[in-house]
């Protein structure tokens, strides 16, 4: 039987090209692939996985989230991270939780291809060449990077938020109203001076902010 790989991001050319290549020089496996977290979740819950591929993140979901949510079903599987977000914290991050990968999405496809191909109990790998990203934030006021002047609370909703859970779910987690959360939101944003979602999951991986 051939063997499969999944592959779980949300940018549709980059998927969609990927997954042509793939079906090109790994004839031998299946590829499927899936622009959205909830349905790449259920169809690993409920199918035998070799090969994940994964974004560190899917719509507005962490993929640390994601892969920790699936650790039971994925713990046969091989577990690459695929991501623009390449720093040494989440390279770190990937290696504590015993995730096989970490290539940034320039990775060369014969270097890919190698690494899907590779014993599943072969060492942690990652690019052999590492470029090492400019953080955006770092034009920040440096003690708002340093410092963020958020409060516990405030970090929590983060976190809620990175985990794709909306106002109304954050509010009932934190036995406050969702229009505290939206206030909360708002605060975020003007503190960090960030817009939408996606920056905000940008901002929190690339600064650590809940070690």
């Amino acid at each position: 039987m051939d063997k499969n790989i999944i592959i779980c991001d949300d940018h549709t050319l980059f998927l969609n090209g990927l997954s042509e290549i793939l079906n090109k020089f790994l004839g031998h496996y299946s590829v499927v692939t899936f622009n959205d977290s909830q349905s790449c979740k259920t169809h690993i819950q409920q199918n035998k996985v070799d090969v994940f591929i994964c974004d560190l993140n899917i719509d507005n979901v962490d993929g640390f989230v994601l892969i920790q949510e699936l650790k039971y079903a994925l713990k046969d599987t091989k577990i690459i991270i695929l991501t623009a977000y390449y720093e040494d914290f989440l390279i770190k991050k990937a290696q504590k939780f015993g995730i096989d990968a970490f290539l940034k999405k320039e990775t060369p496809i014969e270097e890919l291809i190698d690494v899907i191909e590779s014993e599943k109990n072969t060492p942690f790998y990652t690019n052999k060449n590492k470029i090492k990203t400019i953080n955006e934030f770092d034009s920040k006021d440096e003690s708002t990077v340093n410092k963020f002047r958020l409060s516990k609370q405030e970090k929590q909703i983060i976190k809620f938020i990175v985990e794709g859970k909306t106002s109304k779910e954050i509010a009932t987690l934190l036995f406050i109203t969702k229009n505290t959360v939206d206030t909360h939101r708002k605060n975020i944003g003007r503190k960090l001076e960030i817009k939408n979602n996606s920056s905000l999951i940008k901002f929190a991986n690339e600064n650590n902010i809940f070690s």
